[in-house]
């Protein structure tokens, strides 16, 4: 079963990603050292599950984790 959203950004958050911007979506960056973005995630609003696998595999594609580190870093 595919996570929520709230649980998408806390692992977000836990991973160096701050909001960049709200709009239609949210988007979560990731900036290096330097301060050039490394990663982009939008974020739907709200708390809804992640509708399919695909999509929750896709944002976890763009946030470059895999599903076990996701859910390692959610405990």
């Amino acid at each position: 079963m595919p996570p929520r959203l709230n649980q998408f950004r806390t692992v977000l958050g836990r991973n160096g990603f701050e909001i960049a911007r709200r709009g239609k979506h949210e988007l979560w960056l990731r900036k290096d050292d330097g301060g050039a973005v490394e990663k982009r995630v939008p974020v739907s609003f709200g708390n809804a599950e992640i509708r399919t696998q695909r999509l929750f595999r896709d944002m976890l594609r763009q946030a470059g984790k895999t599903e076990e580190r996701f859910y390692e870093l959610l405990q």
